[in-house]
């Protein structure tokens, strides 16, 4: 299915360092819409430079990193992190490997979205949790390239709080645009190099795999929200995200 046409421009925020960050605001949820500077999403953050950090913590004011990696890749905080005092919450969202292995061998990248979906539950809800407990917002949710795991991290949010599935679609197809970026700066760190990537093409593009999560999520009892009840997390934390999320249109 070929790629929608965006509400808006993705609002990248250019840092010297990373290459797909972006800040979700501006997106539709009906009559409202998602908040400038509440939820960002991005790439690996340990190549950022010092003004590239100030600016994230100085100027954006961020107050929470949420990095989705698992340990084979060498997920270490960058030491401005730490220097910083923003709350980072390193949880692997699945086990990509037993995931990528059992899915990828079919060649349906549909299926290893649905595949992640189905056993990030638990972790999807400690998110949550993590990020409205104590109000950290500016937000930023990363993990290597900020596609895939990244991808249905942020739908996930986003859909929970009702925002509108072509928007949903919309933001994760950008990522496309910074695809090339990110994948030549990954070869050059040691627990990605030996990784073969496809080179970018329009199937690198496609919403497919984002509308399958969507579909699943709506084909949960209660949707989104009835997903994440499931796993833990209660009405008054959803309830807490919505109201720090979106604002009237």
């Amino acid at each position: 299915m070929a790629s929608p046409a965006p509400a808006h421009r993705p609002r990248w925020i250019d840092l010297d360092g990373a290459h797909n960050v972006r800040d979700v605001g501006g997106l539709r949820a009906g009559s409202a819409r998602v908040r400038d500077g509440v939820l960002l999403r991005g790439d690996h953050l340990e190549d950022l430079t010092p003004p590239a950090a100030d600016r994230l913590c100085d100027e954006l004011g961020l107050r929470a990193i949420i990095d989705l990696r698992g340990p084979r890749e060498d997920p270490r905080a960058a030491d401005w992190i730490a220097a910083s005092g923003v709350a980072r919450l390193h949880l692997p969202l699945v086990d990509l490997t037993r995931v990528t292995d059992r899915e990828r061998s079919r060649g349906d990248v549909e299926l290893v979205y649905r595949a992640m979906l189905d056993d990030a539950g638990p972790a999807l809800a400690q998110i949550l949790r993590f990020v409205v407990a104590d109000d950290r917002t500016p937000a930023l949710v990363h993990c290597a390239a900020g596609k895939d795991r990244t991808g249905i991290t942020v739908a996930v949010l986003l859909a929970v709080a009702g925002v509108d599935s072509a928007d949903i679609v919309a933001d994760y197809v950008a990522t496309g645009e910074r695809l090339a970026r990110v994948r030549a700066s990954l070869v050059r760190r040691p627990a990605y190099r030996n990784i073969e990537f496809a080179p970018p093409s329009p199937a690198a593009l496609s919403d497919a795999p984002i509308r399958t999560v969507l579909s699943a999520l709506d084909a949960h009892a209660g949707g989104a929200a009835g997903f994440l009840a499931a796993h833990g997390t209660t009405a008054a934390e959803m309830e807490a995200w919505r109201a720090a999320l979106l604002a009237p249109a």
